[in-house]
């Protein structure tokens, strides 16, 4: 099998694929290696984001939320999720977005990290997405600005469609901050 019959898309598939000699020294080809990221996709207003989706325990409505006294602005409380205890982040508060109620289409992310839960509000949860690491850059200043901090990367998958990757390593180090920073003032 050539690969090549003349229309120019055998030229392209050898581009792509790399010939590896065997033992017999037989031609084989192998396609390369391209290193992926499955994320789960969500909204917030109008804008997409994604998660890691090894990260993510379970996607469900959003539970009874009870509100703590005292707690960092964008808790929002914590749920009991089949004898899980969940602390409840609006994300919307934290990204420094418009809070909008909670609809029929909001569902709670609960995160696993380490053993240890959270779950994040959203307002829709769109789909799952494997992205080649080459697609994911560096988020702009602007589109950032001080959301920075927990944005891992902007992903474009065509020019009018951004998604903002967040970095779940950075949101359990700002809900460890607030709860240190609660537990002194305590």
């Amino acid at each position: 099998m050539s690969g090549n019959d003349g229309s120019g898309k055998g030229a392209k598939l050898d581009a792509l694929y790399k010939l590896k000699h065997d033992t017999t020294g037989i031609r084989k080809r192998i396609a390369p290696k391209i290193e992926t990221y499955k994320l789960i996709g969500f909204k917030l207003n109008d804008e997409e984001f994604v998660i890691e989706i090894e990260r993510v325990k379970e996607i469900v409505k959003v539970p009874l939320v009870t509100r703590v006294s005292k707690a960092p602005h964008f808790v929002e409380g914590v749920a009991n999720l089949r004898g899980d205890i969940l602390q409840v982040v609006n994300f919307h508060k934290i990204m420094g977005l418009d809070n909008l109620p909670i609809s029929e289409r909001s569902r709670i992310i609960v995160l696993d990290d380490k053993n240890v839960l959270a779950a994040i509000i959203v307002d829709s949860v769109s789909e799952v997405i494997e992205v080649e690491k080459e697609a994911v850059q560096q988020t702009p200043d602007i589109v950032a600005g001080e959301r920075s901090k927990f944005l891992k990367g902007i992903i474009k998958p065509h020019k009018h469609r951004n998604i903002l990757w967040l970095d779940c390593a950075a949101i359990y180090s700002e809900f460890s901050a607030q709860n240190e920073k609660k537990a002194a003032a305590a």
